[in-house]
């Protein structure tokens, strides 16, 4: 197991221990157990107060990462196991206080299928549009406006609500907005995409994995502020792209140049058309084969490297192929579930 993978068992067992604490007071047994699992190895007691710190934060209704929360382990030690026990079994005491308005979210799962654009309305009066084989979770509660978008590209037209932010979330980044249009895509390439059509969008990389790892296991999540200090913020109009950055890196958000006109055509899909404008034959075909199981085959170079400009239907392959045959004296023929397209 990587050094990676063992600090993420640690983590989730961590928080697995904070979640429990969070909801009972422990049995004797159970206080042994995790003494025991204390003693096992050193970075056990770290993680058990960064989760159980990082859980406070929230508690309180601060904005506290846990970097702040804890003390650096190189500067100040860690508190004694008597002392993070009797810490710990205090947090029961405060989920008691607090579990009415801590209760996990309902969740609903919303998806279409391959070729399939899905339009649906929800209850703050927004409006979700789903493109292709895309899913999304909606959790709403009070306080915020959630929506894990779990894969695919969907189009958010939100209703205003200034003391609500709905927040997007993905394995990528997190967006948050008061009220506007903006649309999310997760890539192939493992790049998100999000493109703002009205209003302002805060864009920030995904969680740390420990706040990751403790939002699953007490079913809470982590709220992405409006503005917060690492967030990029993203007006009407404008594009950005977020990536891994690499180990120790978060992720990567960057502008992206977009010509006028382009998000009107990018978001032509929800009509159930492809809008091209200077395009290759061969960037076409990788959009048509988004909407469809079959796919279209340029038998050569120099037909895949041809411009085309146009209006679509997403499903219509033989449609696009005809079109494409007329325009450039090209042929075409069908071979199973493929679209053959040649000079």
């Amino acid at each position: 197991m990587s050094a990676r993978q063992a600090a993420g068992a640690i983590d989730l067992a961590a928080a697995a221990w904070v979640a429990r604490m969070d909801a009972r007071a422990l049995t004797a047994d159970e206080r042994g157990e995790l003494d025991a699992w204390l003693a096992a190895d050193p970075r056990h007691l770290g993680a058990l107060a960064r989760a159980r710190a990082l859980l406070l934060s929230r508690q309180d209704g601060t904005t506290a990462s846990i970097e702040q929360a804890v003390a650096p382990r190189d500067s100040a030690p860690l508190p004694s196991r008597r002392r993070l026990l009797a810490a710990a079994a205090s947090v029961a005491g405060l989920a008691a206080l607090g579990a009415g308005m801590r209760q996990p979210a309902a969740r609903q799962t919303y998806s279409s299928a391959v070729g399939e654009v899905r339009h649906i309305p929800l209850d703050d009066g927004s409006t979700l549009t789903l493109n292709t084989d895309t899913s999304v979770t909606l959790a709403y509660a009070a306080g915020r406006r959630l929506l894990y978008l779990d894969r695919g590209e969907a189009f958010f037209d939100v209703a205003a609500v200034s003391d609500r932010p709905f927040v997007v979330r993905s394995p990528l980044a997190q967006l948050s907005t008061t009220g506007g249009a903006c649309c999310a895509r997760l890539n192939g390439d493992g790049v998100m995409t999000v493109a703002v059509l009205s209003g302002r969008v805060a864009v920030e990389g995904a969680p740390s994995p420990l706040a990751e790892t403790l939002d699953r296991v007490t079913g809470r999540d982590w709220t992405l502020r409006l503005g917060a200090r690492d967030a990029v913020l993203v007006s009407g109009g404008q594009e950005v792209s977020v990536r891994p950055g690499g180990a120790g890196h978060g992720s990567l958000v960057s502008f992206e140049a977009v010509a006028p006109g382009a998000l009107d055509r990018a978001l032509m899909w929800r009509e159930g058309r492809l809008a091209f404008e200077g395009e290759t034959l061969a960037q076409a075909a990788a959009q048509f084969a988004r909407y469809s199981h079959r796919r279209i085959v340029l038998a050569s170079d120099r037909l895949a490297q041809r411009h085309i400009s146009g209006l679509f239907q997403a499903t219509d392959l033989a449609g696009f192929a005809r079109a494409v045959a007329v325009g450039f004296s090209a042929k075409y023929r069908e071979e199973g579930d493929s679209i053959v397209l040649y000079d």
